[in-house]
């Protein structure tokens, strides 16, 4: 499986990629946690190069968003997986 990663594109935009599992879930949310938190107050994260993603993967979406309502911030995702959208 590719190595996932949440990285930075702009100040708008987050960029996942690789496969998105229970055994690096953890990883990704902080990795994305991090980002978000230093982000502009509306960010997009793309998930166009995500290669898999389940259920493991919406733990990421309701943990981003709500860091993203804490910090009084807005997040939009784009570009979701069919296989994240069948879940």
């Amino acid at each position: 499986m590719t190595q996932a990663a949440v990285t930075r594109v702009s100040d708008q935009l987050l960029q996942v990629s690789g496969g998105i599992d229970f055994d690096n879930a953890l990883n990704l949310c902080q990795q994305g946690e991090h980002q978000i938190t230093t982000a502009a107050d509306y960010c997009e994260i793309d998930f166009s190069r995500v290669t898999k993603a389940g259920s493991a993967a919406l733990t990421l979406l309701f943990s981003w968003l709500r860091l993203a309502a804490n910090l009084q911030k807005s997040l939009g995702f784009i570009n979701l997986p069919d296989d994240l959208l069948g879940v």
